[in-house]
């Protein structure tokens, strides 16, 4: 008969290992910081830029040891590590194009940096397919969206990148329901809070506020069709964000504001109510089939 504490012992190995590594992983950080701060002015520009691109390269190989089958904590061990590896290489590719070395011109410089940074999540991501290298990957592709939008037009108004953030969380996520980009619900996510935020950002002209309103429409709708709570949630965070300051414009009547934001919760409100119904009646249907 197998020894019952050993086999305990031995499942919760994975996750002793994995709480090593994220106090580990935090350690290093914070020593990290400290030093840099204490040390930053007297530091070169080669040390920091060493510092960098060692620190990439550790907590790639430290990812790359792990043995992600054996246990699902590894797993989230490696997605953490790697997430700090890419910041790390964000930080390298920002100090090799600045002036000390590759000195690129200003207007470039954002440009190398984001999109190096970008295609190196975006390699981590095909490696491992997880939520975190996901959101990684999306975040690069959305500041190098921006950064080329703000080059292309140079002193523009917000609503430009806003705009350009907008069609990329459209197209993102419109990727991710056909199942080219996954997981599933980290692209939904990530696509949305582009959706919102590139909304929020056109809110200074009369079309973006329309916009705004039929991104947090389409959040709802999308939720309840695909019947993704993660959706439903983003969508009710836009309604009370965007609706107040759509209808404080055009009904500055402060009941009249007040009426519209009452609705809107009214039908957020049904909306949960339906949900919460229709999940019921699921439940029974599938405990007897």
């Amino acid at each position: 008969m197998p020894d019952s504490s050993l086999s305990v012992s031995q499942h919760r190995l994975p996750l002793v290992v994995e709480a090593l590594g994220y106090l580990g992983a935090v350690l290093a950080v914070v020593a990290g910081l400290i030093a840099l701060r204490q040390w930053w002015p007297a530091v070169s520009p080669g040390t920091g830029l060493a510092f960098a691109g060692v620190a990439a390269a550790a907590l790639l190989l430290a990812g790359i040891k792990l043995r992600v089958h054996d246990h699902p904590a590894f797993g989230r061990l490696r997605s953490v590590l790697w997430l700090a590896s890419a910041a790390s290489f964000a930080a390298f590719a920002g100090l090799i194009t600045g002036p000390w070395f590759w000195n690129l011109d200003p207007a470039s410089r954002p440009l190398v940096a984001e999109a190096a940074a970008t295609a190196y999540a975006a390699l981590l991501w095909w490696r491992s397919r997880v939520t975190l290298q996901h959101i990684a990957m999306f975040a690069g592709t959305a500041a190098l969206t921006g950064t080329a939008i703000a080059q292309i037009w140079p002193g523009s108004l917000p609503w430009r990148p806003g705009l350009g953030l907008w069609v990329l969380s459209l197209l993102w996520g419109v990727a991710v329901h056909r199942g080219y980009l996954v997981p599933r619900t980290a692209g939904y996510v990530a696509a949305g809070i582009g959706l919102l935020v590139g909304a929020q950002l056109t809110m200074d002209l009369p079309a973006g506020q329309v916009l705004a309103v039929v991104t947090v429409a389409g959040l709802l709708a999308a939720g309840v069709a695909l019947r993704r709570v993660p959706l439903l949630g983003l969508g009710a965070l836009g309604a009370i964000a965007i609706v107040p300051q759509v209808a404080t414009r055009y009904l500055p009547n402060g009941a009249g504001a007040a009426t519209a934001v009452f609705a809107v919760g009214l039908v957020l409100l049904c909306v949960a109510l339906w949900l919460a119904r229709a999940r019921t009646k699921a439940q029974p249907s599938a405990s007897g089939t």
